[in-house]
């Protein structure tokens, strides 16, 4: 229940776990592609350069993410399948 505009830390946290989850789960599909053997290189280096941009995505919310982040990352992630 959302009071005065805030939610309970319980709901916070799931929403952060949902979010952390998203971005790992779209680094492993990643990792997944990347070990098809009939990619072509500008398909590999596409691949890796997303790679690299979700890592750094899952740290900046691991060590200075703000609820804005949060949500900004599930904006980002959040549609892709």
């Amino acid at each position: 229940m959302r009071r005065h505009g805030y939610d309970s830390v319980d709901q916070a946290t799931a929403r952060h776990l949902q979010v952390k989850t998203l971005l790992e789960r779209r680094k492993d599909q990643i990792i997944d592609r990347l070990q098809d053997p009939r990619l072509t290189p500008g398909e590999r280096e596409r691949l890796q350069a997303a790679k690299e941009e979700v890592k750094r995505d899952i740290a900046s919310i691991r060590v200075w993410g703000s609820e804005e982040d949060f949500d900004r990352m599930r904006r980002k992630y959040g549609r892709r399948g």
